[in-house]
């Protein structure tokens, strides 16, 4: 069994295929951005509802514009394979986003958990470094934090919530630590979702009746052969990580001075690097489908060996706890078989065994009814 894995550069090829597939994209890419857009100007809106934003933030990225960024995604590969797709198909497209085989190909929740994890530790090192060297730079600083604790202390709210609005020290280091704390949060938010977009071709190759199949043939290969993956898609992406940043930041300072004397500015002048971001975000959206591409075609065969090894292992422990009858046994071992010699035959197009893990689910389920 050939066990190598093709030595593709990634990164190399991606940039080769982007000009191309950019124009190709460019009307759907244009129909993203203004769902983008729209999503951007709700969100501006409901800035002014103060804290709980960030939640409705994710509620509408999971609803909106995931699932448009999946239909780029598919789109965008079907426009390199030769389809003229049009608007309703790109609509079409983003629906099926919902269906069981895709949903969930983000794995929303796990990401936003490690992103605010990341946001939490971002505000707490920006705090650290911050107070640390304000001497240098604003010896105010930690005089005005002795004060303010001391009003608080007192139980003195009204005088405590005053002397914080009309301090320049605090406001400062408030602005600043809200726009450590969301980038934190954004930027590898953003990168998390990219590099589970792998996840969508993998889910329409492998046609399994379980998309946590699909999840745990994922973990499973990063834990082994494929633990090149992540080094991969790095090194192919960094780039767009740092234009984004140069864009939020460049936006957060814009919205800083457009919008400086109003009560929200923490918020707002990070909304408007968010916008600003938006722009490069659209456009390199084609340059990610082809490095998922490339990924895939890569690493495609650890992702089968991977998916093989759960399906083998989940066989054999049905076998030893008898919660198998002999016929269903037979189907799966023969299922088994056959995707085994297609991956030694180096064929990963065509493997079935995951009518087997129907068989053996169904199974499953019979035993509970009765």
């Amino acid at each position: 069994m050939n066990n190598k894995i093709p030595d593709i550069d990634i990164a190399k090829d991606a940039r080769k295929g982007y000009g191309s597939l950019l124009k190709k994209s460019a009307p759907f890419l244009g129909l993203f951005f203004m769902i983008m857009l729209l999503v951007w100007l709700i969100d501006f809106v409901l800035s002014y509802v103060g804290s709980g934003t960030i939640f409705l933030t994710v509620l509408i990225i999971g609803s909106i514009v995931l699932p448009f960024y999946f239909s780029v995604l598919v789109c965008s590969f079907l426009e390199e394979e030769g389809r003229t797709i049009g608007a309703k198909d790109y609509f079409r497209t983003a629906g099926l986003y919902f269906s069981p085989s895709f949903f969930g190909s983000f794995r929303i929740l796990r990401n936003v958990l490690i992103s605010l994890a990341v946001s939490l530790g971002a505000y707490f090192l920006f705090s650290v470094f911050y107070v640390t060297f304000s001497r240098f730079f604003d010896p105010n600083l930690t005089k005005e934090v002795d004060e303010l604790y001391t009003l608080l202390a007192s139980g003195d709210a009204a005088a405590a919530n005053n002397f914080l609005l009309n301090s320049v020290s605090l406001s400062t280091f408030s602005k600043l630590g809200a726009f450590a704390m969301d980038a934190g949060f954004i930027l590898p938010l953003i990168y998390l979702f990219g590099r589970t977009s792998f996840l969508v071709f993998m889910r329409d190759a492998m046609l399994t009746p379980d998309s946590r199949i699909v999840n745990s043939a994922y973990k499973e290969a990063l834990r082994g052969k494929g633990r090149g993956y992540n080094k991969d898609f790095f090194k192919a992406t960094w780039w767009v990580y740092a234009l984004l940043l140069v864009f939020y930041v460049g936006g957060a300072v814009t919205g800083y001075f457009l919008l400086k004397d109003n009560p929200y500015i923490g918020i707002l002048m990070n909304l408007v690097g968010v916008g600003f971001m938006m722009i490069p975000l659209a456009v390199t959206i084609p340059y990610y489908r082809l490095v998922m591409t490339l990924l895939f075609k890569k690493y495609k065969r650890v992702f089968v060996e991977a998916s093989l090894d759960l399906a083998r292992r989940a066989f054999e422990e049905l076998k030893y706890a008898n919660q198998i009858g002999e016929e269903d046994a037979k189907k799966y071992e023969e299922a088994l078989k056959q995707a085994e010699e297609s991956l030694m035959r180096d064929n990963t197009d065509d493997l079935n065994v995951y009518d087997a893990e129907a068989t053996v689910k169904d199974h499953e389920e019979d035993n509970k009814e009765e």
